[in-house]
């Protein structure tokens, strides 16, 4: 068995154990943290909803506008950014209970962080990760933070960018977390670089009563980059957010759910004429609180190939095949 296969089991008492809804009410007992890395529990979050895609049961892209042919246009924060300045933003957004832990040895998640800043993992690819950006990951992983940015992320990325000028901007949706979301940015940039050798071949996101409908996505602009190459205008979406994966297929599907959609997402670098397309992410299992989960997570913009759409009649879900994408994240990544 390798690293990224392992043996699971179901918890008899599922959303109703009590070591899971302590640690889901931001709890941090070691022993309820053993339990959770031995036995799952189903949806502790799932994909996107109904709610999260824009209202509809098609998903259309995350981006409404965007042009293919080019760089991601949404401009996101570029401040400098000091010690403290994630706390501060989590207090200055109503979010400070997360760095008290309701139950546990822990007084403080400041503990949490400084004691997986040493763990042998981190120390074995170099220590690269900064107290901030160990912290972020912690938030996104294990707290109620994490939904409220990634739902401010997926409005603010909504937004039409192209644009943007010193006139305009002053009519644009400001980011509500955008030192939390360039933190989380930074780190899991820093670990793809730093720790590739645990990096998965496929990892799996479940998307919960969304069907992918290549024919309704809504990317903007000319397309002929995507046409020329693979003969279609609209094979392919971007998302505007981060998004959390598993190694583990029957952990992506318990977050799918009864219905939806189940991407499958090949993590193999590939070359599109000179430029390499690769999708940035890392593996976070091991500073999750719920390590059984086999978390993948993949920062922010993704462009995504459709290679192939199929349907799973025996479970009602659909498989969607995918690859990274051209002009995939940021230009500035």
């Amino acid at each position: 068995m390798d690293e990224f296969r392992h043996e699971k089991t179901v918890c008899r008492y599922g959303r109703e154990c009590d070591a899971f809804i302590r640690l889901i009410e931001n709890g941090y007992r070691k022993d309820d943290i053993g339990h959770c890395s031995i036995y799952f529990h189903e949806g502790r979050r799932g994909g996107m909803t109904i709610k999260d895609n824009f209202g509809l049961t098609k998903f259309v892209s995350a981006f409404q506008h965007w042009n293919p042919d080019n760089w991601c246009d949404t401009v996101f924060w570029k401040g400098q950014i000091n010690d403290g300045d994630l706390v501060k933003e989590l207090n200055d957004n109503g979010f400070d209970n997360v760095m008290k832990p309701a139950d546990g040895p822990y007084e403080h998640l400041d503990e949490v962080v400084r004691e997986k800043l040493q763990h042998p993992r981190h120390k074995f690819i170099g220590s690269p990760l900064n107290y901030q950006q160990m912290l972020s990951i912690i938030l996104y992983c294990g707290t109620d933070a994490y939904a409220d940015m990634r739902w401010d992320e997926i409005q603010y990325t909504m937004q039409d960018f192209t644009e943007y000028n010193d006139r305009t901007q002053n009519n644009l949706k400001k980011q509500k977390w955008p030192i939390f979301s360039k933190i989380l940015h930074e780190a899991i940039c820093c670990l793809d670089k730093c720790d590739s050798n645990h990096r998965p071949s496929t990892v799996y996101h479940g998307l919960r009563n969304i069907e992918i409908d290549p024919k309704t996505f809504n990317n903007h602009g000319r397309a002929s980059l995507y046409g020329r190459v693979y003969g279609g205008d609209h094979q392919h979406f971007k998302y505007g957010t981060f998004i959390s994966t598993s190694w583990d297929k029957e952990i992506a599907l318990s977050f799918m759910g009864n219905k939806g959609s189940l991407l499958k997402i090949d993590l193999t670098d590939t070359t599109e004429g000179n430029r390499e397309r690769i999708i940035i992410g890392a593996d976070v299992s091991w500073i999750s609180k719920f390590p059984i989960e086999s978390e993948f997570l993949i920062t922010r913009c993704a462009t995504f190939n459709i290679k192939k759409t199929y349907f799973d009649e025996n479970h009602n879900y659909e498989i969607v095949e995918v690859e990274a994408g051209g002009y995939c994240h940021l230009a500035d990544d």
